[in-house]
């Protein structure tokens, strides 16, 4: 058959890549054998997407050696850029807090349409639930500056 005109390759890419995904129907199927049968050049393309189907299923990314990761954390740079990393994620999630303690109890405090009952409930729940974040906050950072075994895997 002569080369293939831009609808056909058009058409011809979809059916392959349904293929690839094995995902074509009956007809569209048919379709893809003839394209396969009357054109080399639509049967290599098939063949190199095979092989590289292959080729990418056994593939595995190298994982580095743990010494690569231990010397990686004792640099002070990299300790550092994470210190600092953190540092800015929680002055932002701080003033985020803040400004929703701030509309919570402006807004939905102060609302007279909202009942007593519901307003005094969800206070102490929020109250309540800061409190056991700041009491556990408090524990892991106690616990992780004195855990005398915190290089060790367990």
């Amino acid at each position: 058959m002569s080369k293939l005109d831009e609808k056909q390759r058009m058409r011809f890419q979809k059916l392959l890549t349904k293929a690839f995904d094995r995902q074509l129907s009956v007809a569209e199927e048919k379709i893809f054998n003839q394209f396969l049968g009357d054109n080399p050049e639509c049967a290599k393309e098939w063949q190199d997407m095979q092989s590289l189907q292959q080729v990418t299923a056994t593939m595995k990314f190298k994982q580095p050696a743990k010494e690569v990761w231990d010397m990686y954390w004792l640099n002070t740079y990299n300790r550092m850029e994470r210190s600092f990393a953190w540092i800015l994620f929680s002055i932002g999630a701080f003033l985020i807090g803040a400004f929703l303690i701030y509309d919570f109890i402006t807004e939905f405090l102060t609302d007279t349409e909202v009942p007593e009952v519901l307003r005094w409930g969800i206070s102490f729940m929020a109250i309540g639930g800061l409190a056991l974040f700041i009491s556990v906050l408090r524990e892991k950072l106690f616990t992780g500056k004195r855990d005398l075994y915190r290089e060790i895997e367990r």
